[in-house]
């Protein structure tokens, strides 16, 4: 890579971070762009990237392996440090036969967990010892760095034997009270499925699993989660219901029943969130919350999954929130504008009538 391309990479870098982007989009025959909050910035002011530039970027970054991994699969995402300054996660992908990518930047610290907003019985799971905590959304939810301040406060707090097992490795985390093993799967381990096999014949406490679609996983995590040991699980679900349906999908016919009375018995809690635009600027976090009481695991052990939509709807004491209640606070407060939120609602008729959108 030429010293003129490193100069512009850090040039962008750099106005990404002061203009709080998350993410930096090249797209060959377009201008730079940048997400901040939830819009796209084109940034006129820059050279239109080229087939080239992109090229030789992957040239530079990508190992041997990596470059090999990109040609079969199309596609491949990797996280990276840049002069010392940046982590980025770069995910580099075809379109239009061309080769683009886009970088999420990473913050350099793992943000407090009293920090991101969420409710308090949030953080009261940080006290759990055992079962299964879900933390879901959509891309750009958040998810990954609510895990990461969760493993950090425990971190903080306990003497565990944590292992974080990810594709790729985003947060880096510092040995404090903790001992936390940071396993890339590609890289350290063949697979999600072989790290947790490793994982649940060791002397490990806790493990965090980030987001895939690798078969077998959820299986093994409710299965660890069943052992006595603390498991956090990152989805790819937009809701708390999804999130409990789609694992218990992925069990056969024949072991649904069973599949049903091991998560009712392991799963503590399910965290799924957004992030939606705050007013004045920014971005603040909407969640969704099912704490696990008896009543929601005799609904799970009877595959009564939909049924706890009405418990997440009466709960509020115990900790719970749906998430149309969640965004009706934002905007009773004034943090975020009704006529954003109910862009996010899940019942955007019957929150337009209550917010008068």
């Amino acid at each position: 890579m030429d010293s003129s391309q490193n100069i512009f990479i850090n040039k962008i870098l750099v106005a990404a971070a002061k203009r709080r982007a998350s993410t930096v989009h090249l797209t060959v025959g377009a201008y730079p762009s940048f997400r901040i909050d939830d819009e796209l910035v084109e940034l006129k002011d820059e050279t239109v990237i080229t087939n080239d530039f992109v090229a030789k970027l992957a040239e530079g970054w990508l190992d041997e392996d990596q470059k090999k991994e990109l040609i079969a699969n199309k596609e491949i995402i990797l996280v990276k440090e840049i002069a010392k300054k940046f982590r980025i996660k770069i995910n580099f992908f075809y379109q239009k036969k061309f080769l683009s990518s886009s970088w999420f930047l990473i913050p350099s610290q793992i943000p407090p967990l009293a920090n991101l907003g969420l409710p308090k019985s949030v953080h009261n799971l940080i006290a759990k010892k055992s079962g299964l905590i879900i933390i879901a959304g959509p891309f750009g939810s958040g998810r990954t760095t609510t895990m990461a301040s969760m493993v950090e406060e425990i971190n903080n707090n306990r003497k565990e034997n944590i292992i974080t097992i990810e594709k790729p490795i985003e947060y880096l985390f510092i040995n404090k009270k903790s001992l936390i093993e940071q396993r890339q799967v590609g890289r350290d381990v063949n697979s999600f499925t072989a790290a947790l096999k490793s994982a649940q014949q060791s002397d490990v406490d806790a493990i965090a699993v980030g987001a895939t679609m690798e078969k077998g996983v959820i299986p093994a995590v409710v299965d660890f989660a069943n052992s006595g040991r603390l498991a956090f699980m990152v989805m790819n679900t937009s809701s708390v219901i999804q999130s409990i349906e789609e694992i218990l999908s992925v069990f056969p016919t024949p072991e649904k029943q069973q599949a049903q009375l091991k998560l009712s018995e392991s799963l503590q809690a399910v965290v799924s969130q957004r992030l939606v635009p705050r007013t004045g600027g920014g971005q603040v976090l909407a969640a969704e919350v099912l704490i696990v009481t008896e009543a929601v695991r005799s609904l799970i052990r009877d595959g009564r999954v939909k049924q706890i939509f009405t418990i997440l709807q009466s709960s509020r004491g115990e900790g719970m929130i749906e998430l149309d209640q969640s965004l009706s606070q934002l905007v009773k407060s004034g943090t975020v504008l009704a006529d954003q939120a109910v862009i996010f609602a899940k019942d955007q008729e019957t929150f337009r009538a209550k917010t008068k959108t």
